[in-house]
Order: structure tokens, then sequence, then C-alpha cells
């Protein structure tokens, strides 16, 4: 497998949570850094990737698309932004956004109150990943959002 070498910059409370994985000398486990940091990232990639998968068939392109609405004014940067996704679509529904994309908004906050911690950052990562996309210049379909 091919590595790059990087230069990352990052809060101490991340640090303190890499520093707790790192395994103490003489053990088997990788102790370095970078392996920590690459090995933590590698399961969070998998991680949301799973729960992406199974939110493929729980919305509609029409939802998807109020949820990039949303996700392209919404700031999600910290961890527990991430569990309200529910009450910044209900903000957007109160805005009129039920009529622009014709959903059931009590509905769609339902279901997006139903979800797990995890599902709920799927959502986000792949809507702000879709819009990335989008900001390159790509032309993404709303039924990609989730691939």
């Amino acid at each position: 497998m091919q590595v790059q070498r990087l230069s990352i910059t990052m809060p101490s409370h991340t640090l303190e949570q890499v520093k707790a994985r790192q395994a103490r000398p003489g053990e088997e486990q990788s102790t370095d850094r970078s392996s920590v940091i690459a090995r933590s990232l590698d399961r969070y990639f998998y991680a949301i990737a799973a729960a992406r998968r199974g939110l493929r068939s729980r919305f509609s392109k029409r939802e998807l698309g109020l949820i990039l609405d949303v996700a392209n004014w919404a700031l999600f940067a910290s961890p527990c932004a991430v569990g309200f996704i529910e009450h910044e679509v209900a903000a957007a529904l109160a805005d009129g956004g039920a009529e622009k994309w014709q959903v059931d908004g009590p509905a769609l906050v339902e279901k997006l109150k139903a979800l797990s911690y995890a599902e709920k950052l799927a959502l986000i990562d792949a809507a702000e990943r879709w819009l990335n996309r989008a900001g390159r210049g790509e032309q993404p379909a709303l039924d990609e959002m989730l691939d």
C-alpha cells in the first residue's frame, strides 16, 4: 500500500484521543502516532460507509434535496452538532422547505429523529461530499448522494 507523509495539526483533545489508542512499548500493536491516526480514520470511513448504505432506501430524492439545502447553510462543524440535523431540517421546513421540495415535512423530521448518531453523521458527511463535488463543477445527481 502506498503511503504519503503529511503534516497535520489537531486540537489537544483530539491528540489525547490518539494517545489513548497508542500501545505501550513492547506490545505488538503499532505504537506510532501516524498508524493510530490512519487506523482510526479508516475505521471512521468504514463505519460511515456502512451507515450510508443502510440509508439509501430510506430517503426519497426530494428529501435528499431538502437535506442538501440544509447542509449547504447549516454548520455541522462540532461532533455534537451532527445530532441536531432534525432541528435544522425543521427550521428549513418552517421557511417553506416542504413546499419547495414537495416533501412531508413532519414525516421527514421523524425519520431523522429515528436515526442513530452514526447514521446522522453518514448523512451529513454524504451531503458535504456531494456539495464539494458540485462546488468543483461536477453535476452529481441527487440519487448519487448516498453512494
